[in-house]
């Protein structure tokens, strides 16, 4: 029963989203649908705040300890800042908002069950729980040809990723008869059986994290997809992936027998996502790829013990959000964002606005003062120490590499006057410029970031 209490955040976060459902689906009230929404997110937030930093609790099922709750709490702050973005998004306010808002609730379910699982058949039924919300969420608008080619092709290559990831578990069940983390520490890499599910494993999670050489779904799902939820997919997938992996890896004394994989995975994520973003004029397509190049930076870190994989991966995690999350709300407060075309004299226009930009574009790419910077330095210093100086160097000319496409945006700001018109919802107004100043903030104040 211990466990079930533990779990007390996400089980209420589930009942209540299935009563807003009902009441939402009965009163059609977008408002209120939204309203009940949020109040469920707040609650299961408070919920998990009043348990941060008790003991450590483990079991066959679930464990639960510091990193662990700090990726909970993220995922449902990401929960809270996306329905904000969609309530903004006048196609989202339509008698399908109950549905809309139940199925990111229930991915919120999924993604914090995932990161709290210590045993693989959770892990997979957690993924599958949030996977099938997202194929939905990816494909909403049913009237646009480009979101049913979204919610078609991360569906068919998601259906993929999974069988992969069943393939993997019968691996290590056939090992070790058992499912749970707490067998694998025995393990040895020199079994055939492990390795192999050791490589299904990270091939399954590198879709999930669009991974090169398995990203090929992120830029069209990303643009079809509406663009809160577009927002959703850059960010919470990732937190929640690389939490379960985290788990896996510290389980599982594997990182020296599989660090060529690794090192091979970031190096061709980081080239892939630079690349291709430099001839992207659809800002969305471009911030996939993006986000490509960022989980090959973050995917470095599993080449680094337990103690500098913790202090390297959850700042860098905590500072991905809150790029994302302010860049796509700078994306929608704009009339047809996605186009680069049509930043053209914003900055003379709406000079706060433009400062939030320049501020994110900044962080992206790694300059300082920002706390973008900040992670990526802490992120190449550990790598340092533990000899991977030939990766650093490369993650280090990409990043550089990355200001030419990340600039442009920033240089259409003032290239001419105003051709389009700014929204200048309150809301995404506010999330862009919290974010901006939280980047520029924690990147002066380092330490209040570095706390793991």
């Amino acid at each position: 029963m211990i466990q079930y209490k533990v779990l007390i955040p996400e089980i209420s976060l589930l009942i209540l989203a299935i009563i807003s459902f009902f009441y939402g689906f009965i009163s059609r009230n977008y408002r209120t649908t939204y309203i009940l929404s949020f109040l469920s997110i707040l609650t299961a937030i408070i919920l998990s705040v009043f348990n941060f930093g008790q003991k450590e609790f483990t079991s066959e099922l679930i464990k639960i300890d510091l990193y662990r709750q700090t990726l909970r709490i993220l995922v449902l702050f990401i929960g809270v800042f996306i329905l904000g973005l969609s309530y903004s998004d006048l196609k989202l306010k339509s008698s399908k908002s109950v549905e809309y808002v139940f199925l990111l609730l229930l991915s919120l379910f999924g993604m914090n069950l995932m990161i709290v699982a210590n045993d693989l058949l959770i892990l997979y039924l957690a993924l599958e729980t949030f996977s099938l919300s997202l194929y939905i969420l990816a494909g909403f608008y049913r009237k646009e040809s480009l979101s049913i080619e979204a919610g078609m092709k991360y569906f068919i290559l998601g259906t993929l990723s999974s069988i992969i990831l069943l393939g993997s578990i019968v691996f290590f069940y056939a090992q070790t008869g058992s499912t749970s983390y707490e067998t694998f520490k025995l393990l040895k890499t020199e079994n055939l059986n492990i390795l192999l599910g050791v490589v299904f494993l990270i091939s399954a999670f590198a879709f999930k994290l669009s991974l090169a050489p398995f990203h090929a779904w992120a830029p069209d799902v990303y643009q079809g997809a509406p663009t809160a939820v577009t927002a959703f997919l850059s960010i919470a997938p990732k937190v929640a992936v690389f939490g379960a992996l985290i788990n896996i890896f510290l389980s599982i004394n594997l990182k020296l027998n599989i660090q060529d994989l690794i090192v091979i995975i970031s190096a061709l994520s980081m080239l892939v996502g630079n690349v291709l973003a430099l001839r992207q004029n659809n800002l969305k397509r471009m911030l996939a790829y993006s986000s490509i190049a960022h989980a090959g930076y973050m995917f470095m870190a599993f080449l680094l013990p337990e103690k500098e994989l913790l202090i390297s991966l959850i700042p860098y995690l905590i500072v991905y959000v809150f790029m994302n999350l302010s860049a796509f709300a700078f994306i929608m407060n704009i009339k047809n964002g996605e186009s680069i075309q049509n930043y053209l004299g914003v900055g003379r226009k709406n000079p706060l606005l433009s400062f939030c930009i320049i501020v994110i574009m900044f962080s992206l790419t790694g300059v300082p003062p920002t706390a973008g910077f900040i992670v990526k330095f802490n992120l190449f210093k550990n790598l340092l120490s533990y000899g991977y100086g030939s990766l650093v160097f490369f993650a280090l000319l990409m990043s550089i590499f990355s200001a030419f496409y990340y600039l442009r945006p920033v240089f259409y700001l003032y290239k001419d006057s105003l051709v389009i018109d700014i929204y200048n919802h309150p809301l995404n107004n506010s999330m862009a410029l919290s974010g901006a100043l939280l980047l520029i903030f924690l990147g002066l104040f380092p330490n209040l970031l570095l706390i793991f």
